[in-house]
C-alpha cells in the first residue's frame, strides 16, 4: 500500500522510471517523465495556499495525470469535471468549489473564457505554464481526512453535489480495490472509462502502484477498443456489459488474439448468462462484477470470478453483485427502522469503511441526511443480501413507486422489457392514481426496423414474466430519453408532467 498518491508514482519512478506509465492515441509518457512533469506542476502550484482548488475540463490526457500528482504534492485538491456538461454547469462547478486555476482541453477554451481565475489551455499554452516551474518536488501533500479530490455527482435530482474524497480515502482505495486482482508481471490495462468518473481514475491509479503501463483512449468505440486489446497486448480491462456484448458480435473479434488478456471487471448492470458464456468464450479472461460510488470511491462489493462459472450451482448468483470488499462493511436496512433487515428482505444498502466519504462539500445538510449513526453511508440503493451475503440490488429508492402498498423497483421491470425484441431502451416512472396512489407508467423508445409494438402488447407480455403490480398500467411512446451529461437517464422530467399540478410529487 502506498503511503500516499504521491508515493505512488514517486516509488515506481524511482524504480523504473523509463517504463511507460501512459500510451494509446500517439501519446505516450514513461514514469520517471511523469514524476518530472509533475514536480513541475506541484512547483507552480505550491504557490497557492495548502487545500486549495484546481478544475481539471478535459477528455482523457497525459495531463490529467500531472495535475493529479502534482496537485497531490503541492497540497492542493484536484476538481475534475466532465467534459460534457454545458458551460453554465461547467461555471457552477468551478465556482461552488472555489477553484484557484483551471486547466482545459483546446475545444472548452471559448466555453470557458471570462473566468474569475487562470484558464490555462492544454498543448502551446499549458507548456509555456508548465516551463515555469522547476522539477523539484515539494513534499508538502496533505494526508488523512484532508481534501485531495472534488467529485461532483451528476445530479439527476438537481444540482450536483461536490464529493469529498480524501487522501486516505484515496489510499485505502487503491490498497483495497487492487487487492481483489492479479496484477503480478508488467500489467497493461485499457481505460476506457473517463478520467472524471471515479471508476476510470481509481483504474488507472491501481496499475500505476503496480508499475504497469495505462492504454488511454479519449473517445472510445467497440472498433478502437478492439484494436487496442489486442496491439497492446492489454492484460486488464474494464467494460459494461453493453460493450461487452457489442464486441462479441463483431465479426473481427472472432479472429484477434486476446492471449494476453487477463481479467475483465465490468460494472453498471449484471452480465447475463448467454452473454457471459459468449464472453468466456472469445475473452478466455477471469470477469469481477464490481459495484461501488464516488461515496465510497468506487470500492464496495465485487462478484468475484468463482461466481462466474457457467456451472455454477447458486442460480441467479450472476444477478448479484457480489460480496463486501475485504476492508469494506456492507448491510441492508429496514427503510422504517434503521435496523439491519433479515436476509432476502429488501431496504436500503449502507456502506462503512475507509473508503467512505467523509461527506458533501460545503453541504451540511445533504451530509447528515446521508450517514445513518456509526458513520454508515447510506447509498440511496435498495436490495437485499441472502443468507451467504451476497448483494443483490434492485434500484434507486429515489425511483422506488409506492402503488398501493406494494413496492415496485423500476430497474427490475426495465430489465424484462429490454428482453423483448422490439424494446430498444425504457424507463418505469410513477404517475399519480387516485386509487392506488402512484402507478406504474412505460416510457418506451421502439427499436429501430421492428415491428411497431403497442402499448398493450408490452404490457401483457410484461404480465406472463412478472407479478402484474409490477407492470405499467400504460405506455408512452418517445424517440429518445432525456439524459443527463453522464448519460443517465433524468426520470424527474419524465415524471414532471404527471406531478407538475399536482401537491405532492409521489404518491
Amino acid at each position: 500500500m502506498p503511503s500516499s498518491i504521491p508515493d505512488l508514482l514517486r516509488t515506481t519512478a524511482a524504480k523504473a522510471p523509463d517504463t511507460l506509465a501512459v500510451t494509446g492515441e500517439g501519446r505516450e509518457i514513461t514514469y520517471g517523465r511523469l514524476s518530472e512533469r509533475s514536480d513541475r506542476v506541484a512547483d507552480l502550484l505550491a504557490a497557492l495556499p495548502v487545500g486549495s482548488r484546481v478544475g481539471y475540463v478535459n477528455r482523457n490526457a497525459t495531463e490529467y495525470f500531472e495535475l493529479l500528482f502534482g496537485a497531490a504534492k503541492a497540497g492542493v485538491a484536484l476538481v475534475p469535471l466532465n467534459f460534457r456538461l454545458s458551460g453554465d454547469e461547467m461555471r457552477w462547478i468551478l465556482d461552488d468549489a472555489e477553484v484557484s486555476l483551471v486547466v482545459a482541453g483546446p475545444e472548452h477554451a471559448e466555453t470557458l473564457t471570462g473566468l474569475d481565475v487562470p484558464l490555462i489551455i492544454t498543448g502551446e499554452r499549458y507548456e509555456e505554464w508548465l516551463s515555469g516551474g522547476r522539477p523539484v518536488d515539494p513534499r508538502r501533500e496533505v494526508s488523512g481526512d484532508d481534501l485531495l479530490v472534488l467529485m461532483y455527482s451528476s445530479g439527476t435530482t438537481g444540482r450536483p453535489k461536490g464529493v469529498q474524497i480524501t487522501a486516505a480515502g484515496l489510499t485505502a482505495a487503491v490498497e483495497l480495490f487492487g487487492a481483489c486482482f492479479d496484477m503480478s508481471g508488467h500489467p497493461v490495462s485499457l481505460v476506457p472509462i473517463p478520467y472524471f468518473h471515479i471508476a476510470g481514475a481509481g483504474w488507472c491509479l491501481v496499475t500505476m502502484d503496480n508499475g504497469g503501463t495505462l492504454v488511454q483512449t479519449a473517445e472510445p468505440t467497440p472498433f478502437s477498443m478492439l484494436d487496442q486489446l489486442v496491439n497492446h497486448k492489454v492484460t486488464h480491462t474494464a467494460m459494461v456489459p453493453a460493450v461487452i456484448q457489442i464486441l462479441c458480435e463483431l465479426p473481427a473479434a472472432k479472429e484477434a488474439d486476446f492471449s494476453a488478456l487477463r481479467q475483465i471487471v465490468y460494472g453498471a448492470s449484471p452480465i447475463s448468462e448467454p452473454l457471459l458464456a459468449r464472453a468466456v468464450e472469445l475473452f478466455k479472461a477471469e470477469f469481477f462484477q464490481s459495484y461501488g460510488l464516488t461515496e465510497t470511491i468506487g470500492v464496495t462489493t465485487m462478484l468475484m470470478p468463482d461466481q462466474h462459472r457457467l456451472d455454477n450451482p447458486v442460480k441467479g448468483r450472476l444477478r448479484s453483485a457480489g460480496n463486501a470488499v475485504p476492508g469494506m462493511e456492507v448491510r441492508v436496512v429496514d427503510l422504517v427502522t434503521g435496523e439491519t433487515a433479515d436476509p432476502d428482505v429488501v431496504g436500503e444498502v449502507v456502506v462503512r469503511g475507509p473508503c467512505v466519504t467523509t461527506g458533501y462539500w460545503r453541504n451540511p445538510k445533504a451530509t447528515g441526511d446521508s450517514f445513518l449513526p456509526g458513520g454508515w453511508l447510506r447509498t440511496g440503493d435498495a436490495g437485499y443480501m441472502d443468507a451467504d451475503g451476497y448483494l443483490y440490488l434492485q434500484d434507486r429508492l429515489k425511483d422506488m413507486i409506492v402503488s398501493g402498498g406494494e413496492n415496485v423497483y423500476p430497474a427490475e421491470v426495465e430489465s424484462v422489457l429490454a428482453a423483448h425484441p422490439s424494446v430498444l431502451e425504457s424507463a418505469i416512472i410513477g404517475v399519480p392514481s387516485e386509487k392506488w396512489g402512484e402507478t406504474p407508467h412505460a416510457v418506451v423508445v421502439r427499436r429501430p426496423g421492428t415491428p411497431d409494438v403497442t402499448g398493450e402488447e408490452l404490457i401483457a407480455w410484461l404480465r406472463d414474466r412478472i407479478a402484474h403490480f409490477k407492470c405499467p398500467t400504460a405506455v408512452t411512446f418517445a424517440d429518445a430519453l432525456p439524459r443527463n451529461a453522464s448519460g443517465k437517464i433524468l426520470k424527474r422530467e419524465l415524471r414532471r408532467p404527471w406531478w407538475e399540478n399536482t401537491d405532492r410529487q409521489v404518491g
